[in-house]
């Protein structure tokens, strides 16, 4: 329950979409381990009608900054009251799994397609260009371009992509990306702790988990060792 009501106020006044999901998602935990509700089909009716009234509210008073500094502008809470009501099995099979993370919620809200189990029969191509599309999709997501470098970042250092100087690590980026997209970090670094954005340990932890999984579940094994150690060395220094 503890997790629950972390993730609770740690999304209480959230204003992305990911947020505002993980917060009717952990009030659900919350509520159903108090025996106040146990039908996940009305908490989500209700869940969907707070955000359209939300983003009416919003749309009336959102001359107020400190309005759209609360609570976003309005956009996300009707998205999320659309992704309810037009992927309502799919979202209540999200609330009645014990852990979610942010990448599931972000594959539910963003049509990010499942991995294929099948990763052995995969050919390095093919994980590939999985690692790419789901790069792409980083890119399409505010605040993930930072996840999305760090995906590529391992490439490098798994050595999937031979590019050592700053100038080959940029190359290599527009050869496997393509050119429209230029890099958030342009200097590219091997080793993703080096990326230019200073985050916390704790959500850095939190990317490392998640490529982990992405690149394990893909085939691809010489990064995953790469990755399970940097893991490791970043929970020495906690």
């Amino acid at each position: 329950m503890d997790k629950y009501r972390q993730m609770y106020n740690e999304n209480f006044l959230g204003t992305s979409d990911v947020s505002i999901l993980k917060f009717y998602y952990a009030s659900f935990k919350i509520q159903q381990g108090k025996g106040k509700v146990s039908d996940v089909g009305a908490f989500l009716y209700e869940c969907a009608r707070i955000s359209d009234d939300t983003n009416l509210l919003l749309k009336l008073f959102g001359f107020l900054p400190l309005l759209n500094l609360c609570f976003g502008t309005g956009k996300e809470q009707k998205r999320i009251a659309e992704i309810i009501r037009t992927k309502r099995e799919n979202v209540e099979k999200l609330f009645l799994q014990d852990n979610v993370s942010d990448e599931d919620i972000t594959a539910l809200l963003y049509n990010i397609p499942p991995i294929s189990q099948t990763n052995s029969l995969m050919t390095k191509e093919e994980s590939l260009q999985l690692v790419k599309e789901y790069i792409l999709k980083c890119y399409s997501i505010q605040g993930k371009k930072q996840l999305g470098d760090r995906i590529f970042g391992y490439l490098l250092k798994s050595e999937l992509l031979q590019a050592y100087t700053p100038e080959e690590r940029l190359s290599a980026w527009h050869t496997f990306i393509g050119n429209d997209i230029a890099p958030s970090d342009t200097k590219l670094h091997a080793n993703p702790r080096l990326n230019r954005s200073r985050i916390d340990n704790l959500t850095l932890s939190e990317h490392l988990e998640s490529i982990l999984d992405f690149y394990n579940e893909i085939g691809l094994e010489k990064a995953v060792a790469i990755i399970r150690k940097d893991i490791e060395k970043l929970s020495a220094k906690a």
